[in-house]
């Protein structure tokens, strides 16, 4: 099988999808197939790009329009001879992307794992935060300034051929709202060859966070709240990543006066994100809404604490000792200042630690091929 893999972000930019399609690209190699990847990119080329085993195409951004008639000319270029189109985007890169597979008369899947109207257009524009749920109960997706946004994006996604979702409730939303008939759950997968050589030392007093610097992820109340939160100031707090916000969340450090204690550092790539976090004592996601977050099954797996938003999809939601509400600074603080009390620790690392879920990187790749196969079989 020949398949064509279209990205918005890839190594070393943080992200799901940046993480997700070379880990699916090369199981889906050491199953037999043959794989390229297309991707957005903040450079043309990085050193370690020959170390994969598949094509790898960058698309070096720059003017927005000209970015999508350059994504469109790749994927029409590439997906020539291919069985099936598989995209982790669905406007940027997916939107030409499904235009030129149409036009080549290849089949597209794609895989949702966010919310690109709620996230990029409605959260990135400052309105005031709300819950993915909320954006769409509420009907804010349709009002006008969204609503040729929207009707593009359903287009993407009436017209594959399979939608895989990563989570039950996310699928439920959209196939109200969207009106799907052809989607799929595909849970996140909890990394375990690629932590092995991980091995967790003493707790430290770092909090961290991994991760995209955008207002989904609610960093300003983050900061907000360690700056507010009654624990020792040999506590810091690392913010590891980028995005759109990472000058807004300097100038708050700033303002604040926390630049000795809250670090912003540069995205890395896995292996040695996880050799760097490993010793933190949790990981923190306060998110307005994160669906499944693939940070916090890498968490699990290399022993690290986490506390996440109670928005949240996780299929391991019901297990997580605590949450955050995402719209209480207060009670951020609160989760903090309980992981600095060595007792109350102690108890809610064990708690975390004992979550159960198995789904490897290979139950993942299994159910990709079938989808694939599926969408095949029907072309045929």
């Amino acid at each position: 099988m020949k398949i064509l893999i279209v990205t918005g972000i890839f190594e070393p930019e943080s992200g799901g999808p940046a993480t997700y399609a070379p880990k699916i690209a090369e199981k889906l190699i050491g199953a037999g197939h043959q794989v390229s990847v297309i991707t957005y990119s903040v450079k043309s080329q990085y050193d370690f790009d020959s170390q994969y085993k598949f094509k790898l195409k960058r698309i070096k951004r720059g003017n927005k329009l000209f970015n999508r008639v350059r994504m469109f000319t790749a994927v029409f270029t590439e997906s020539d001879g291919a069985d099936v189109v598989y995209m982790l985007d669905w406007f940027a890169a997916g939107l030409p992307g499904a235009i030129a597979s149409r036009m080549r008369g290849v089949p597209y899947v794609v895989r949702v794992g966010g919310d690109y109207l709620w996230e990029q257009k409605y959260l990135e524009s400052d309105a005031v935060p709300v819950s993915l749920l909320d954006f769409y109960k509420h009907g804010l997706y349709s009002k006008m300034s969204y609503r040729p946004f929207f009707w593009l994006i359903r287009w993407v996604l009436t017209e594959a051929s399979k939608v895989i979702f990563n989570s039950d409730k996310q699928r439920e939303l959209y196939e109200e709202y969207y009106g799907l008939s052809n989607a799929a759950t595909v849970y996140n997968p909890v990394p375990r060859m690629e932590t092995q050589d991980v091995s967790r030392g003493k707790a430290t007093h770092e909090f961290v966070y991994c991760g995209r610097f955008i207002v989904m992820k609610n960093l300003t109340a983050l900061i907000r709240a360690f700056a507010q939160a009654r624990i020792p100031n040999d506590y810091k707090l690392s913010l590891i990543g980028d995005g759109p916000r990472k000058a807004e969340l300097a100038r708050l450090v700033e303002t604040l006066g926390l630049q000795e204690r809250v670090k912003i550092q540069q995205s890395m790539r896995l292996p040695d994100l996880f050799q760097r976090i490993k010793d933190c004592r949790a990981f923190i996601l306060p998110s307005w809404t994160d669906i499944s977050p693939n940070q916090v099954y890498e968490a699990m797996a290399i022993g690290l604490p986490a506390v996440v938003t109670q928005e949240n999809y996780l299929s391991i939601r019901n297990q997580l000792p605590e949450m955050i509400d995402p719209n209480s600074i207060d009670d951020i603080s609160a989760k903090l200042e309980m992981l600095a009390d060595d007792a109350k620790y102690r108890v809610f690392a064990e708690a975390f630690r004992a979550i159960s879920f198995k789904n490897t990187w290979d139950d993942v790749a299994r159910e990709h091929l079938k989808i694939f196969n599926e969408v095949i079989q029907e072309k045929s």
